[in-house]
Order: structure tokens, then sequence, then C-alpha cells
């Protein structure tokens, strides 16, 4: 009798033990100090270049090869963005057409052969130009009003810290930075959908040297159930722009009520 007693205090102490072991644990996960978002954002801009590599860059033409997953389709995309804000992207979709995204540094518009003339708004405005906006990264404390790390998650298996960044009018982004190098591996942009709220992953990968930065060759955009994949063939800086580059087209005026 006095055996099975013991053995019931040893079992109770020891599953006591467990269940406290377990609690401090998970509490001590939970206080685990993650780095600082900004040091994230400084750390990756000198891993990449530098802020004076980046001071230099003014403007950036690229040209990528594009491959569309639904429909089934490839192209070429030449896109010019600028630090002050003006963007303009050509997709050649071979058998569909021309495609064209731009913003003039107000208006941010959409060309596309299946939905044609588009003006964004809202959220929508505010994605466009975070997605081709210059390096925003290296200027983040121009863009952001605010950042956060708020954990370690996983991404294409390995661990990155998640940090939160709002700009300044309120659209957030969510930046993956690799832990073992430091170098912003995902983002995501929410995104309005026709079937409601949804979000962009674009994917980052194949970093080389580019003019002195460092420059993800290989970009993966997932939204959807679909996937676009951008391989960057050139990447030019400060380059001579075309005239009136970023004119809003005439079929853009005409639906935006603006004249001529």
């Amino acid at each position: 009798m006095k055996r099975t007693t013991c053995r019931k205090t040893i079992s109770g102490f020891l599953a006591f033990f467990l269940v406290s072991l377990g609690l401090m644990l998970k509490a001590g996960a939970q206080n685990t100090p993650w780095p600082k978002a900004e040091a994230l954002f400084d750390s990756f801009t000198e891993k990449t270049g530098g802020q004076a590599a980046y001071h230099k860059i003014q403007n950036r033409r690229t040209i990528s090869t594009m491959q569309l997953s639904v429909p089934p389709i490839a192209g070429e995309v030449t896109t010019y963005s600028t630090k002050s804000g003006p963007y303009h992207v050509s997709a050649d979709l071979r058998a569909m057409g021309k495609a064209e995204y731009g913003s003039d540094g107000r208006t941010v518009w959409e060309i596309n052969p299946v939905l044609g003339p588009q003006i964004k708004e809202g959220a929508e405005r505010s994605r466009f130009l975070c997605l081709y906006g210059l390096d925003i990264p290296a200027r983040w404390r121009l863009v952001f009003k605010k950042v956060e790390c708020t954990g370690l998650e996983t991404v294409e298996g390995k661990p990155a810290f998640k940090v939160v960044a709002v700009s300044l009018d309120d659209y957030p982004l969510t930046y993956y930075f690799d832990q073992a190098s430091g170098l912003i591996v995902k983002i995501e942009y929410p995104q309005e959908t026709l079937a409601g709220q949804g979000s962009q992953e674009v994917l980052l990968g194949d970093y080389r040297l580019a003019d002195g930065i460092l420059f993800p060759h290989f970009q993966k955009r997932l939204e959807q159930g679909r996937e676009m994949t951008l391989i960057f063939k050139s990447i030019e800086h400060n380059v001579t722009l075309p005239e009136n580059m970023f004119a809003l087209p005439e079929a853009i005026i005409k639906i935006a009520g603006l004249g001529k």
C-alpha cells in the first residue's frame, strides 16, 4: 500500500515537473527577443551594396522573361522605375497581345488586352506603387511610418524573420528576411480581388551584382492560384528615359476625364 502511494506521489511530482517545464519553455519561446525591424532593413541595405551605392541610383530599366501558369503564356517584360515615383511596365504577352502598367506619380493605371484601361484607386493604387517602387527597402525611413518584426516563419524551407511595414498612406506590406543571409526572400502585398480581400506573394532569389547592387534576378509572383515567374536578363541604372515615358496614355486620360 505504501509502495503504491509512493509511486503515485512520484508520478504526481513528475507530471507537475513536466507541465511546469513545458509552460516555462513556451513562455520563453513567446518572449524571444526578435531583432529590431529597423536593424533588419539597415543590414539588408548594407549587405546588398550600402547607402552610398543606392543613393547614386535615380532610375532602373530591367528586361525579363516571363512565364504565366494560367493561362500558360510566355513573354517579355520591360520595366522603367524611378526614385521620384513614376514607373512604366510593358509586357509583351505574344499571343494575347500587350499589357501596360504605369504611373505619372499621381495616377496609377493599367491597360491589358482582357479588361482594357483601368485606373487604380485605394489599396490597389498603393500596391502598384509599392510593387514598382525603386529600392523601397533601402529607403524605408522615407516610405514607412512603422516597421515591426513579429516573429520567425519558414520561407521555402528556411527560417526568415517576418516584418510588417506600414506605408505613409497606411498600406501594410510584409517582408521576410532570411535568417542566415539577411536578404529579403519574400514580400506580401494585400490585394483587392473580385472575390474579396486577398494577397499577392512575391518570392525573391538569385541575388547577383548589378552596378554594385545585389539584385534578385529571380522573382515568382503568386496570386489567386496563379504563378508568374520573372527571370531578369538585363538590369541598367541611370538610363536616358524615352521622351514622355510616364505620360498618361490617351485611353487613361479619357476614362479619367482629364482632357488633353
